[in-house]
């Protein structure tokens, strides 16, 4: 199709110019008055042929062509640039000037610039409609402004490798006028409302192009109805018909030879060659035409011809929307999973929660989505979020049926329950797992906490049939050997505990909490072999010098260290790991058995004063138990009195969790943040405050045996110092710890 607007039509301006240049022309407004050539090399010029055309834009194309009579007197140009944004969205803009000069140094130009958009309405059918900015200036007496719009609809219907490609475009060009005037009073900005301006002339142009054959032959018909909103006052009859005819011919992919009739009615004669990735290029064609208009009708322009270059760069739309959705669909979930991941592991968990979700909701079909939820209801089960972490894993249990991770949000709710003193729940829970994923990794986990569960309750041998099933390489071997150690002894059979023990020992370990378990194994084996029916005393002194510094159990190790000197007879040596506890753990729950140690090793060096000392501190130290009922209730009752704010808490976060992290949602998390501090420190005090009170209640089998034995030793001291009667128990007593010398 061709553009019968300003930029073609040459208007009264030009039409003066020419009758100078050329020969006599006369203005008749029905005429159709054009230099035709940009319009018939078609392409995909922004807006020049049709508006909605510059969808078929593939690449950032750049283009521009020079149109000259072989005098140079009168000639046109024009740049374009079109763009693809996506599948549905082109944008376009050109640059056009169209211009003469006559005698008397004065000139006629027209310059255009033209912002086109094009939409895909559906595969088949575009859009496109065209604003012209359009500035003139008439032999330097009038200059002005004015304004224009185009329309138009292009259909694909054939786009195929064995039957060709064909598109159909209509335009209703100059849908909105321009207006030019041609008084010398005229306005520097015209409008189509002007009355006294002349409005160029409104053209509906239908155009049918053709590409088929391997590619190798292109056709192009076109049609205009020139004038169609005719005005009788500007003379003539309007709504008339002109017709072009182009064919191409490629006689190579590189190579093609064209002819033309022009609706001007005179043949054109040129070639076109194309080059494909070259240098910065994806894609340069260079089009030559020619022609003598003196063929058909005598206008004494004579010999003229054109040249046009078309560029283009970058990715096509396939590749920038592939590369779009390669990242929207795989780069950028990924890239969110492991900022959450990196959050996890960084043990920000509140942060990793929000992470978590925002992948499961911004990227609902992303590959790891069921794993982002099951980290998501991790961090808040490691905020001690129990509530919140539950609601995940339902959830996710409903979500993703088909997920591999459906039996650990099943194990996890489990361990919840297990973690909350829910044991019923926790081993109804056991069951179902058994039964539905019985082949499934979480079998051995579940394991491991029925495990735990059936210790707790007292049952032992029950532990140790569940625990024995948890094999070397599974993360919680060293925790279930080690339970199942401490269950065999509880049921005597210390050989079979040793084992598990000696089992821990032998193993590499892979973090710091295997480490303190193997260092905890080491203190049992002491113990084992330290208590023993044939005591090695020797042997329990080696495993305790094993234990690190450092270690949760290092003062176990040392005071075990103590008494093995002890028993060997040698105070001083006994005396030293004794007091390094006293100095350097006063906290410990074994201060006071140290002190018991210390007044038997002054005993044993006659050193009876130090010894009184010492045995009075043990006996001060055990009796006032370490986490008294009182404190209990308080911090029981602080805890009760946080627990629905912490609730209220959990809550908003899940809800926050759920949501994209906009400014809104951002500002929602900070102002929530306090309020979490503040809940989850009491919480996690509490929690502190609770596991040191199942340590005092460990201590309360050891309370009784040191009371005694700091009582009678510290009585015996007191009659070796002469200060209290010598009963016969105590004189009994007393020749016990002489034989220790």
């Amino acid at each position: 199709m061709m553009h019968t607007s300003f930029i073609k039509t040459s208007v009264l301006g030009l039409t003066v110019a020419a009758s100078s240049l050329f020969a006599d022309a006369t203005y008749s407004p029905h005429k159709y008055q054009q230099n035709d050539w940009f319009a018939e090399f078609g392409g995909n010029t922004a807006m020049y042929v049709n508006p909605a055309s510059i969808a078929e834009t593939e690449q950032l194309e750049f283009s521009a062509a020079f149109f000259s009579s072989i005098s140079g007197e009168a000639s046109q140009e024009y740049v374009s640039l079109t763009f693809p944004m996506d599948y549905k969205h082109t944008l376009g803009f050109s640059f056009f000037e169209n211009g003469a000069s006559i005698d008397g140094g004065k000139s006629y130009g027209e310059y255009a610039f033209m912002f086109g958009y094009a939409y895909n309405l559906f595969q088949l059918i575009s859009l496109g409609v065209d604003i012209s900015v359009l500035y003139i200036n008439q032999f330097d007496d009038v200059k002005q402004v004015t304004f224009g719009s185009d329309i138009g609809i292009s259909w694909n219907p054939l786009a195929s490798s064995k039957l060709g490609y064909l598109l159909v475009g209509v335009a209703l060009q100059n849908v909105l006028q321009p207006a030019i005037a041609t008084s010398d009073d005229a306005p520097a900005v015209v409008l189509f409302t002007e009355s006294e301006a002349y409005k160029i002339p409104a053209n509906l142009n239908f155009s049918l192009f053709y590409r088929g054959l391997n590619r190798s032959l292109e056709a192009k018909i076109e049609a205009s109805f020139i004038d169609i909103m005719h005005d009788d006052e500007e003379g003539g009859e309007g709504f008339n018909l002109e017709t072009s005819f182009t064919l191409t011919y490629y006689l190579s992919p590189h190579l093609g030879v064209r002819g033309r009739f022009t609706k001007e009615g005179y043949f054109v004669a040129g070639a076109t060659v194309n080059v494909k990735d070259v240098s910065i290029f994806r894609y340069l064609q260079l089009d030559l035409e020619m022609s003598h208009d003196d063929l058909y009708a005598k206008k004494n322009r004579g010999f003229i011809w054109a040249v046009k270059i078309t560029s283009r760069f970058g990715d096509t739309r396939e590749e920038k929307i592939g590369e779009e959705r390669y990242r929207r669909l795989k780069i950028e979930p990924e890239n969110d999973y492991r900022a959450a991941m990196r959050l996890y592991l960084n043990r920000q968990f509140l942060e990793a929660a929000y992470a978590f979700g925002k992948v499961q909701t911004k990227y609902p079909a992303f590959h790891l989505v069921d794993q982002a939820a099951f980290y998501k209801a991790k961090s808040f089960e490691n905020l001690r979020m129990h509530k919140a972490a539950k609601s995940v894993y339902e959830d996710a249990i409903k979500r993703y049926p088909q997920s591999d991770q459906k039996a650990k949000y099943h194990f996890q709710l489990m361990n919840i329950d297990y973690k909350e003193g829910k044991y019923t729940e926790a081993m109804s829970k056991y069951q179902n797992i058994a039964q539905k994923f019985g082949e499934s990794d979480v079998k051995a986990d579940a394991d491991y906490v029925a495990g735990q569960i059936k210790f707790e309750q007292g049952l032992y041998q029950e532990s140790v049939d569940l625990l024995a099933a948890i094999l070397p390489g599974n993360a919680n071997y060293f925790y279930a050997r080690y339970t199942m150690g401490i269950a065999y002894s509880r049921l005597g059979k210390f050989e079979e505990a040793e084992n598990c023990f000696r089992d821990i020992t032998e193993q590499q370990y892979s973090n710091q909490s295997e480490q303190d378990l193997q260092d905890a194994a080491r203190v049992k084996l002491g113990h084992l072999y330290f208590s023993g029916e044939k005591a090695d005393i020797a042997a329990a002194a080696q495993m305790y010098g094993q234990v690190q510094a450092g270690s949760p159990v290092y003062d176990e190790a040392m005071l075990g260290i103590a008494w093995s000197f002890l028993k060997v007879n040698k105070p001083d040596e006994a005396m030293k790991p004794a007091q390094w506890i006293i100095s350097n753990l006063p906290e410990s729950f074994l201060v006071s058995e140290a002190y018991l140690v210390q007044g038997y090793c002054y005993f044993m060096k006659k050193d009876y004063q130090n010894a009184a000392k010492s045995l009075e501190q043990a006996e001060a130290k055990t009796e006032k138990p370490a986490v008294s009922v009182a404190a209990r209730d308080s911090a029981r009752q602080a805890y009760d009195a946080m627990q629905s704010e912490f609730d209220s808490v959990q809550v908003q976060a899940l809800d926050l969790a759920r949501q994209l992290p906009t400014p809104r949602v951002e500002s929602k998390r900070e102002a929530l943040r306090p309020t979490f501090d503040k809940a989850n420190q009491a919480i996690e005090d509490y929690a502190a405050f609770t596991q040191r009170a199942i340590q005092s209640d460990r201590f309360e089998s050891n309370r009784k045996r040191i009371l005694e034995d700091a009582g009678f030793t510290l009585a015996t001291v007191k009659t070796k110092m002469g200060q209290g009667s010598t009963s016969s128990e105590a004189a009994q007593e007393l020749e016990e710890l002489e034989d220790l010398e």
